[in-house]
Formats: structure tokens, C-alpha cells, sequence
């Protein structure tokens, strides 16, 4: 996107695919920084381009509240979520915020080991995870249990989804499997390092002997799967591994490969927070699982079960 002139705020809206009501609600509480033009709204394409990769500015516009200015100090203390992106989680993020009882709940996507390991050293108060073990075949349980030994953990579902190749309109190359992956003329888009995305690509590529060098992108990382779409979109790749909610969004063709439970993991005290009640509560409501099915590639079967506790 860089180099484009500004944007509208019909046309940044048509790219989020989102109402120009809430792209309006993101630039007021300063996730979309935006500048005013008269009375026209612009929205900086670089500016955008960020957003949807997963690192969005914190801005103030002039003339708007921060969250501080509308919502009481003892709920702006929130908790702390750090690990695997999924554009789910975002939504759960703005239903809390909008719930009877508002909470803040501070997000940075870097993957679902850091996620866990944030979560040992207090750094984090919730984990998002979906990390696949070859040897037990079972999801996240395995790898907490090894990061986390012998600490009070609670493990819930966020969703189960859909993972699989995000390519260009018509998917020129016919990117369909694993196999693919090693296609002649493939510009690949990877993940970063500790995402759960990245370590089931690097466990098939053991499998099957592929040594990373010979894929071309396989070192350029994306801490999103937005990040992936739009780099996809941009023309710069023609395909990575991510969620079918982000090609849709970027107006990309999807083939899937996987299914996944992607769980939300927090520790004894949190569990007995009222903030993660509240937490729960929303995971469980009708309207937030009606809201998740309305976007593709999800199953909300097991949304706010209790897979695990100790």
C-alpha cells in the first residue's frame, strides 16, 4: 500500500470489510490513526497496511476520548493477552468491551509458545494457543504441561477452525496440499517463529525431508495471519498457510488443509478473577457464537468449554 494517496473512509472500510460505523469506532479510540481534511476523515494507507499486519498505531485523534475518558479506572486494568493471532480473538476482545461489565484486555500476537512462556515468567494473564503435538496427537495439553509444570492452569476453547493455503483470485498456482509447498515458482509468506502456524509447517517439513532453504519466503515472517493476507494481496507472495476469515477480508481464494482448537490458557488466580467470569460468560453467550459462525472457517462446538484443569 505504500505510496497510494489516502484513503476515504468508504474506501478503508470496503478493505476491512467492516461498516464505516466501526471503522469510525477505531479511529475514536485511537487503534486507526486518521486525520481530518475538511470535514473528510483520511486514513493514511500505511496506516492501514499496519493494521491489518497486526501492529496498529495507539493514537489520540484530536477531538475523541481515550479508553481512560470512557471507561472507570478499576476496569482499565484488564488483563494481559499475549500469544496466537486469530481474528476471533479480536472479536471476543471487542465484546468484552461492549459486555455489562466492560474489560480491557490488552492483546500483542507474537505466537503461542511466547503466549506460554509470557504466562510462566507473570508476564501475560492469558495464553492464546493451538499448538499441534506429533508424538501424543493431542492439541496445547503437551506443550503446557512442559512449559507450565505443576502450576494451577485452566485450559478453555476459543474455537476450532480451519487452517489452509491463502492464495491470489483463482489460485493460479492450484495450491490444494502440503505437498504444494515445494511447487517451482511458489513466492511463500511463513509466520514467525513459536506461532503455532509456523510449527505445524515445520513439523510436516521434517516429515517429508524439505529443507526450508528450498522454499522461496520461507524466512519472510508475518506475526498475523491479516499479515500474510496482505502481503498475498500486495503481490508479493502467492500463498502462505493462515485462517480463511483473513483471506475472505483481503478478497483472496482459500483451500483448506487442516482443522485446529485454538485455546485461551490462564493461570489459578486468574481463573478466579471476576474479569475472567465475565470472560467466560461472553465465550458462552448465544450472540458471540452467532457472531463467530457469521465468519468462515470456524466451529463454535466446544466455544468456552473447559478442555483442562489442574
Amino acid at each position: 500500500m505504500t505510496g497510494k494517496a489516502p484513503l476515504t473512509a468508504e474506501e478503508a472500510a470496503q478493505i476491512l470489510k467492516i461498516s464505516k460505523y466501526t471503522l469510525y469506532e477505531l479511529v475514536k479510540r485511537g487503534k486507526l490513526p486518521a486525520q481530518k481534511i475538511g470535514r473528510q476523515l483520511r486514513i493514511d494507507p500505511d496506516s492501514l497496511d499496519r493494521y491489518l499486519r497486526g501492529n496498529p498505531q495507539e493514537t489520540r485523534p484530536i477531538g475523541t476520548s481515550s479508553a481512560k475518558d470512557e471507561f472507570p479506572a478499576s476496569v482499565l486494568q484488564g488483563l494481559r493477552f499475549i500469544g496466537s493471532h486469530d481474528p476471533i480473538l479480536e472479536l471476543l476482545i471487542e465484546f468484552l468491551k461492549h459486555s455489562a461489565v466492560p474489560i480491557s484486555l490488552s492483546s500483542s500476537f507474537t505466537g503461542s509458545m511466547e503466549g506460554l512462556i509470557a504466562l510462566y515468567k507473570r508476564k501475560a494473564d492469558i495464553a492464546g494457543v493451538h499448538l499441534w503435538d506429533d508424538k501424543t496427537e493431542e492439541y496445547n495439553l503437551p506443550f503446557i504441561q512442559y512449559i507450565l509444570p505443576g502450576e494451577p492452569i485452566t485450559v478453555v476453547n476459543l474455537v476450532q477452525r480451519v487452517q489452509g493455503w491463502i492464495v491470489q483470485p483463482g489460485n493460479p498456482l492450484k495450491l490444494q496440499t502440503w505437498e504444494d509447498i515445494a511447487k517451482r515458482g511458489l513466492r511463500f509468506v511463513n509466520r514467525q517463529k513459536g506461532s503455532g502456524t509456523r510449527l505445524r509447517l515445520d513439523s510436516y517439513l521434517r516429515s517429508s525431508g524439505i529443507s526450508p532453504a528450498a522454499i522461496e519466503g520461507y524466512e519472510i515472517e508475518e506475526s498475523t495471519h491479516f499479515g500474510v493476507a496482505c502481503r498475498i494481496a500486495n503481490g508479493e507472495a502467492d500463498g502462505g498457510i493462515g485462517v480463511q476469515a483473513a483471506a475472505i477480508r483481503m478478497g483472496l481464494d482459500f483451500a483448506p488443509l487442516f482443522h485446529e482448537r485454538y485455546d485461551l490458557v490462564c493461570l489459578g488466580e486468574t481463573t478466579r478473577s471476576p474479569e475472567w467470569q465475565q470472560i467466560l460468560s461472553v465465550l458462552r453467550s448465544p450472540a458471540f457464537h452467532n457472531a463467530v459462525r457469521s465468519q468462515a472457517g470456524y466451529d463454535t462446538s466446544l466455544t468456552g468449554t473447559i478442555m483442562s484443569f489442574a
